[in-house]
């Protein structure tokens, strides 16, 4: 990212730049040039603008020094412990799910 100080410069750079415009002798190479210039200088505007309201605008995100809660792998357990068959259309059940992967029944 430009700091200020370049920005600045470049915008002043834009600004010497659509000065010598007006000396182009075709009118419509003129025209041309002086509206590509004066957009440039419009984006460089809206640029510092947005890099003012950004630095404005606080950090959403909180930063801790350590962990709010530290996860170890003992606690990430399943917590259904059917091994069987569906009572409804007999399919096998996985140990990790409370219903059937078949027909959809809880168990």
């Amino acid at each position: 990212m430009a700091s200020d100080g370049e920005l600045d410069r470049f915008q002043r750079w834009l600004q010497s730049r659509l000065a010598d415009a007006e000396n182009i002798e075709s009118k419509t190479d003129r025209h041309r040039t002086m509206v590509r210039l004066q957009s440039a200088i419009q984006e460089c505007i809206n640029f510092r603008q947005s890099l003012e309201e950004h630095r404005a605008v606080e950090d959403p995100f909180i930063v801790r020094e350590s962990p709010v809660r530290s996860v170890t792998e003992g606690e990430v357990r399943s917590t259904v412990s059917a091994d069987g068959h569906c009572s409804s259309c007999d399919a096998q059940m996985a140990a990790d799910l409370e219903f059937c992967p078949l027909c959809g029944k809880f168990e």
